[in-house]
């Protein structure tokens, strides 16, 4: 191994945190890479990580190693990348999270064509309705839905969700008679735990008049598709991306009683560090997210 394979493999042990999950990764025995680090070590005449029996973490020296080695097999991925993609050809992998729901249903599709495309780039997806540290867990894309809130991070919009409100008709049913959004008030729902606007649902209607509704939780869940499925067994209503609620409106059992009013929307991005320098096959797979998306997720 060469100084770009050293600064490789300490990016690697800083992001899984321990010599046998890098040693997992290479597929090489842990003892080889205890050995690659010491050398590494020995040779730079610094500690670059303090080590315990449950995890390494890195020392002021450690940081300043690998910060420099992320600017450098940045640049040499950058460069590479540029090349390749003047040939023709992109190489590498890009290890990019994305929301359980939404990547069964529009990552397929779109991650086939770009592969397609792109033979020779690996994707290793994670899925994940948590969001991660992308830095500390070593991501180089993320897709996210909602709010990005206050980051470091870069985004890029790539289209709009829109919400849509939803029950079965047995829920609706056993509720009485519902003729306006007000007859929803205190109603059972579904609410997704991440969701900013929780328990308070926000209208409007086909005429452009707006108000708000308040439902009682009656379960919680960070996965919309199982809301979707208890709003189906009659558990309560449930106000989710429509790309979510789908399968129960095409199936029947779920149904709009507001069908025209608009309950709310948000947007998907994607977001990445900000290295100053993107490889060439993550900017190729940013604009084929961004083209591929462009019509909406919505419907």
């Amino acid at each position: 191994m060469d100084r770009y394979d050293d600064m490789v493999v300490f990016q690697l042990l800083a992001r899984t945190g321990t010599i046998s999950a890098a040693a997992a990764e290479l597929n090489v025995a842990p003892s080889a890479v205890s050995r690659r680090l010491k050398a590494l070590e020995d040779r730079l005449g610094v500690q670059l990580v303090q080590r315990t029996t449950r995890k390494m973490t890195l020392t002021p020296s450690g940081e300043a190693y690998l910060a420099g080695a992320n600017s450098i097999v940045g640049q040499l991925d950058e460069l590479e990348g540029n090349l390749q993609a003047g040939a023709g050809t992109l190489t590498g992998t890009i290890r990019m999270t994305a929301p359980l729901s939404f990547a069964l249903m529009a990552l397929p599709a779109v991650l086939d064509s770009f592969m397609r495309q792109h033979p020779g780039v690996v994707i290793d997806l994670h899925l994940s309705d948590s969001r991660v540290d992308l830095v500390a867990e070593g991501f180089d894309l993320a897709l996210r839905i909602g709010e990005l809130g206050n980051s470091t991070l870069k985004a890029r919009r790539l289209c709009g969700i829109e919400f849509a409100l939803c029950a079965s008709p047995k829920f609706l049913e056993q509720h009485g008679d519902i003729q306006t959004p007000d007859d929803l008030q205190g109603l059972p729902a579904c609410i997704y735990t991440g969701e900013v606007q929780g328990t308070i649902w926000r209208w409007r209607s086909p005429e452009g008049g707006e108000g708000q509704v308040q439902v009682q939780t009656i379960v919680k869940a960070n996965n919309g598709d199982i809301l979707r499925e208890l709003a189906i067994h009659h558990h309560g209503l449930v106000c989710s991306p429509r790309f979510i609620l789908r399968p129960g409106l095409e199936a029947g059992t779920l149904i709009e009683p507001f069908a025209q009013y608009s309950w709310g929307d948000t947007s998907l991005h994607a977001v990445y560090p900000p290295n100053d320098y993107m490889p060439a096959r993550l900017r190729a797979l940013l604009d084929h997210l961004a083209d591929a998306l462009k019509g909406g997720c919505s419907r």
